[in-house]
């Protein structure tokens, strides 16, 4: 588990930031605070699949000051990854090599005090005793039976986890982070909070603190509850949560994602997807998620068909950006974190969160 109640001074210590970590990470530190960077050196990261978001993802987390990242990936290095995953050697002659032995260097260029791993298997291949060493699990481009996979052993492990990937244009982030307090202080306004207050479908007042010596302010506790991904995909609490205009505007982009999540990706990722079955596909999600039909329009359908497994740099820079920014505000306790689906369309420079 993570440690809450760290102390500070000049030694080496897992539990303490030396003089020079405090120097070392001093603007970051002035943004998050030390309690926060200190929760961060304690952090141990599993990273499943290094494509390009994972790639943005180990870059922020290391440049943090993580304490642990191990990377799980068996992948051979093929022509298109030279786009997107600037880790690697611009060098043609490593076409075909494990990718994995190629990176390390210059991801530990980067910050030679985080702890960095590398392992070759296959996700099948590891058993749940290997996931119980991290505490946080952040899994990328993986399918929907891996994603569901992955996600009963770190729900019987009580692991957080992050699901990320990108189809061109467009992207997602999923969480089921189990639970997660946060505790913020807010304004006291003229209507009073009241404890069991629930905000929204997953989001609860569970506390409030009086602040010594202050009248106009309080602190304020929001339990997260979080949905296991099984369950996200089956969700009916979409139209539950959204006013009919709200529910008119969801991104097309969305059902068609989690469509593409159920199709086998072809062996030259430039191929286009099958449009007829990629809205078969769609269709079901449709009907999972309750969502109409008549709200995904053909021009989404071509450009996902097209795009359907395709990396775009700055869409991979903007999710493995903004997915290390929620995991640094999940470990600072201070802001809730994705609770649960983001999807980002940049169609409609739109990065929407709903809670299924």
């Amino acid at each position: 588990m993570i440690a809450d109640n760290m102390s500070i001074n000049g030694d080496s210590n897992n539990d303490q930031l030396t003089a020079d970590e405090i120097a070392l990470y001093d603007r970051q530190i002035r943004l998050w605070g030390i309690t926060t960077q200190l929760r961060l050196r304690t952090t141990k990261i599993l990273i499943i699949n290094f494509k390009g978001i994972g790639t943005e993802i180990v870059k922020n987390l290391v440049l943090g000051g993580i304490n642990t990242i191990e990377i799980l990936d068996d992948s051979i290095i093929k022509p298109e990854d030279f786009t997107c995953q600037f880790f690697l050697p611009n060098n043609d002659e490593i076409i075909g090599e494990l990718k994995l032995p190629h990176v390390v260097d210059n991801i530990r260029e980067l910050n030679n005090r985080v702890n960095l791993n590398i392992n070759t298997q296959t996700l099948y291949d590891m058993k749940d005793d290997y996931f119980k060493k991290f505490d946080l699990i952040i899994g990328t481009e993986l399918n929907k039976k891996d994603m569901i996979y992955i996600n009963e052993i770190s729900r019987n492990l009580n692991i957080p986890l992050y699901l990320s990937g990108t189809h061109g244009m467009f992207g997602y982030i999923i969480t089921d982070l189990i639970k997660h307090e946060s505790t913020k202080e807010q304004n006291i306004g003229n209507v009073k909070r009241i404890i069991g207050t629930k905000l929204s479908l997953h989001k609860t007042i569970s506390q409030i603190e009086k602040i010594s010596g202050e009248d106009e302010k309080e602190l304020v506790t929001i339990t997260d509850e979080f949905s296991p991904i099984k369950t996200i995909f089956n969700s009916k609490k979409l139209k539950d949560q959204l006013t009919k205009r709200q529910f008119k505007r969801i991104s097309p982009s969305f059902p068609i994602i989690f469509a593409l999540l159920d199709i086998e990706k072809p062996e030259n990722v430039e191929d286009d997807v099958s449009i007829e079955l990629l809205k078969k596909k769609t269709l079901e999600v449709c009907k999972d998620l309750e969502i109409p039909p008549e709200l995904i329009t053909d021009d989404y359908f071509q450009l996902l068909s097209r795009q359907a497994f395709t990396e775009f740099a700055p869409v991979t820079a903007i999710l493995g950006g903004a997915l290390s920014q929620d995991v640094i505000q999940f470990l600072s306790k201070k802001e809730s974190p994705i609770n649960n689906v983001l999807i980002l369309d940049s169609v409609k420079s739109e990065m929407p969160i709903y809670q299924l």
